[in-house]
């Protein structure tokens, strides 16, 4: 009888404390959650910069009228992870698995077995999100993410739109570029497949940033839903009611800020509104992947969002909710809730199937569990720290 192989050793660094559940909105630290059931965890790096390094950056930043961006520097950064390269070849870990933190991670690939854990490249997201964090990222960070991913054992991505931006736009070895569906950052105890309420039809939008979620077209939504004679509400989580301005807050719509599940209250009332709602409702313009979908899903509650940028990994069109075209319209939105409201039997499979997913794929054991076999395929044999 052969015996199970011993648990990977593994190293955890992030752009910040990945135990920081405010940190990336929680993903590290749900990351870290998991990473530690399925591998040998045996250092996570809680400070991974020196106390020095960012009021430096800073004001070498001021200085070059903020043309430096020390992130972004391949010698600055690689100055600054010589403590964390010290605290690594004490730990002598199998691999290093770096969330997100390409400035770092970058300075770690020549010594240590690197995977690259990140929801987007920066060229798949140059010009797809209107942010200047994005767009206005300079050639050199775009050498450090290609050095990274040339340098990384493997670069797990949540999503075929990621992954296939690391094949080809910075020409990754196939074999060392995998997608993986992250998980929910919220646990669900037990949760029940759905069926149609008998009332209004509750709609519920999470998300923070307004214009690029698609905010102003869920209220449109709202409006020809009404329109339509169909009687609902909308319930807003992420923002307050200060992003309509000086507009009234239109019937049916009701505001509740943003909502922490660092907070016991908070995340008590986020999980009534997801417990609450019939739909979930994210029009959004550009997403890497969207971990509210994960959330929506492990709740048995469809998704009616579009079909762009990582999206299509997180939702199953047609199977746990509905993708429109990126071009639709509020119009277009309320038709296809209408259209599914009118199928209760297909409400109720849609539901389940989304309970499903959450448990199959969409699950953050699940997912840890599907990264480390994708480590041990590509694993060069070897002593514990060796490359």
């Amino acid at each position: 009888m052969n015996n199970p192989p011993a648990a990977l050793r593994a190293a955890i660094v992030a752009s910040g404390d990945p135990r920081d559940i405010s940190l990336w909105s929680g993903i590290p630290f749900h990351m870290v959650k998991a990473l530690e059931r399925q591998f040998d965890v045996v250092l996570v790096v809680e400070r991974p910069w020196p106390a020095w390094f960012r009021p430096l950056g800073g004001i070498m930043k001021r200085l070059s009228g903020g043309r430096f961006r020390y992130l972004a520097s391949q010698t600055l950064t690689r100055v600054a992870a010589a403590t964390t390269i010290r605290r690594l070849r004490r730990a002598r870990p199998d691999v290093v698995l770096a969330i997100s933190a390409s400035p770092l991670a970058h300075a770690l690939t020549a010594e240590f077995r690197v995977v690259n854990i990140a929801d987007a490249t920066v060229r798949a997201m140059r010009g797809y999100y209107d942010a200047p964090a994005w767009n206005e990222r300079t050639a050199a960070a775009d050498a450090i993410e290609a050095k990274l991913i040339r340098g990384a054992l493997l670069s797990l991505y949540p999503s075929r739109w990621a992954s296939d931006s690391a094949l080809i736009d910075y020409g990754a070895a196939p074999e060392r570029v995998r997608d993986i569906a992250w998980g929910s950052n919220i646990v669900v105890a037990a949760a029940v497949a759905r069926t149609l309420p008998a009332g209004p039809l509750r709609l519920l939008f999470v998300g923070v940033e307004w214009d690029r979620k698609g905010g102003p077209l869920a209220l449109d939504v709202m409006t020809a839903l009404t329109a339509a004679g169909i009687a609902c509400r909308l319930d807003i989580v992420g923002v307050s009611a200060d992003v309509l301005g000086d507009r009234p807050i239109p019937p049916g719509i009701v505001f509740h800020g943003f909502l922490s599940k660092a907070d016991a209250t908070q995340a008590a009332t986020l999980a009534d509104l997801y417990r609450d709602a019939t739909f979930f409702l994210l029009p959004t313009r550009a997403e890497c992947f969207g971990i509210v979908f994960a959330e929506a899903a492990s709740r048995g509650l469809p998704s009616i969002s579009v079909a762009t940028g990582g999206v299509p990994s997180a939702v199953r069109d047609g199977m746990t909710g509905i993708l429109l075209p990126p071009a639709a319209s509020g119009s277009d939105f309320a038709a296809a809730i209408v259209a599914l409201v009118a199928e209760p039997a297909r409400y109720a499979a849609m539901s389940q199937a989304a309970l499903d997913d959450a448990r199959e794929r969409l699950n953050w054991d699940v997912w840890a569990a599907a990264a480390e076999a994708a480590i041990r395929a590509i694993l060069p044999r070897g002593p514990h720290g060796a490359n």
